[in-house]
């Protein structure tokens, strides 16, 4: 069963910080124990949508106990279609991000809707070092040489100002302030919001990972950033190499990075030698598609000349 505390508190953090709502579903065949769960935002006009800062819609399906697929998928497709009939209801656009394990989603598609397939890396906890690149390895050794030193925090000040060089470096902006991620972190508490800091020699905050715990035998990294004078020197490895470890002492069993949609940051996830998984997202139609039809064609055009040059 999804933890509902977790996620009422997760709900409450995008209702204060967002200013939208949380829409709550769980969706039960008659007479059956097999169920599902969604977690659904909407905005101040009542429109769905996934709040910044949001990976995922969260989904869960809950099967009987039943070593035969052909049951199991047969519930599925009972459950997805009480989603469906729920998402049908909502008014404006809707899309609907669902996490990697689920996995099959022909009854939506069945039913009209489009689906988008997206990537992201989860690797398996505990983590095996030997599984990431050489590069990652060397890197984590110089950092260690260097002096630094990786810590479970919680304060959000520090994690704050790698976040922001991060931001200022790379033109783009999490939309969260260090006032927002100390609201995160009192309402999701510590077992759920899980921040790491890397420090150098002297003391001074320079790379931050923090990750939150939706269930608790999985991770999800959330936000990260790294002070631009330290890139280079192996902290975000080393940051990450301590998550994992820190994520194995507690009971997970794997993490998920999050997108690998962009090349550049999936080059970078990919070096720890994880699992490259699908998730897709639907979306119903609407005449908005028209536009995003040509939209498309001239991105792919624009793409194939740069491709030439």
């Amino acid at each position: 069963m999804m933890e509902q505390t977790t996620l009422s508190k997760w709900a409450e953090f995008n209702r204060r910080r967002w200013n939208c709502r949380s829409d709550y579903h769980r969706l039960q065949l008659p007479q059956s124990e097999v169920y599902g769960e969604m977690l659904l935002f909407m905005d101040a006009k009542g429109r769905s949508y996934l709040p910044p800062q949001n990976p995922y819609h969260l989904t869960y399906f809950y099967p009987t106990a039943t070593s035969k697929a052909s049951r199991s998928n047969k519930q599925w497709h009972e459950v997805a279609n009480l989603m469906i009939d729920r998402l049908l209801e909502l008014k404006g656009r809707v899309i609907l991000h669902l996490p990697p394990h689920i996995e099959d989603v022909r009854p939506f598609t069945w039913r009209g809707f489009k689906s988008d397939v997206r990537y992201t890396y989860q690797v398996e906890l505990p983590y095996q070092i030997e599984e990431a690149s050489k590069s990652i390895r060397n890197k984590i050794k110089k950092a260690s040489s260097l002096g630094y030193y990786t810590v479970k925090s919680n304060n959000m000040d520090h994690a704050y100002q790698c976040l922001i060089e991060t931001e200022q470096r790379q033109g783009f902006s999490h939309q969260l302030s260090v006032e927002d991620l100390k609201l995160a972190q009192d309402l999701m508490g510590e077992e759920a919001f899980r921040c790491y800091i890397c420090y150098s020699p002297e003391g001074e905050p320079v790379s931050t990972n923090i990750s939150l715990l939706f269930h608790p035998e999985w991770a999800t990294g959330w936000i990260a950033g790294t002070k631009s004078a330290h890139l280079q020197n192996g902290v975000v490895q080393m940051l990450q190499l301590f998550e994992f470890e820190d994520l194995t002492s507690i009971g997970v069993k794997g993490f998920d990075f999050t997108g690998a949609n962009i090349e550049s940051v999936s080059n970078s996830k990919a070096s720890w030698g994880g699992d490259l998984v699908p998730y897709y997202v639907l979306r119903r139609p609407s005449f908005k598609d028209i536009a995003r039809a040509g939209i498309d064609w001239l991105q792919f055009n624009s793409k194939q000349s740069r491709g030439k040059r």
